[in-house]
């Protein structure tokens, strides 16, 4: 059987060079493998999402403890949603390692950019007491980060 110059077979490849070896790999039947997919985006979203979605839910309790009383927690709740506002551009940067070099889906990006967004406009409204927006923004936030926080932990990268 001969080969062509330029293919060789998985077995013949340096073990060093993962990246040869698994452009080369070929099924039984004979058609090239699927490319592995790289973890770390994924697991690195996951952790990022996580606590995205945890402060995210400390904000209302924050903010209704302010509410009944107990005034030092306005600044906790500030501080919170400034952590929140640097997590959400992480989120984006992060999905598009996902994207590539992680080969995941492109779709989590413009969903990670409209959840920055949102963000910014949440704080801004906060900062200038605009509760009629402020109240309804804040809900919408825990609904896509959920819903996002969903997707990264049911999400099985390589599988179509």
């Amino acid at each position: 059987m001969s080969q062509t110059p330029d293919i060789r077979p998985a077995d013949s490849l340096d073990p060093a060079d993962g990246a040869a070896r698994s452009s080369l790999r070929r099924r039984a039947n004979g058609a090239p493998a699927v490319r592995k997919i790289r973890r770390w985006p994924l697991i690195t979203l996951r952790c990022l999402i996580t606590v995205f979605l945890l402060l995210t839910l400390v904000q209302p309790v924050l903010a209704g403890m302010f509410i009944t009383g107990d005034v030092d927690l306005l600044d906790l709740h500030e501080i919170n949603a400034l952590t929140i506002g640097f997590l959400s551009w992480l989120l984006v940067i992060n999905t598009v390692l996902l994207w590539r070099p992680g080969r995941g889906p492109a779709w989590p990006i413009g969903l990670a950019v409209v959840l920055a967004v949102l963000v910014q406009t949440q704080t801004g409204t906060g900062f200038s007491r605009s509760l009629g927006v402020h109240i309804p923004l804040g809900v919408a936030l825990v609904a896509v980060a959920t819903a996002l926080t969903y997707w990264a932990f049911a999400y099985r990268g390589g599988r179509r």
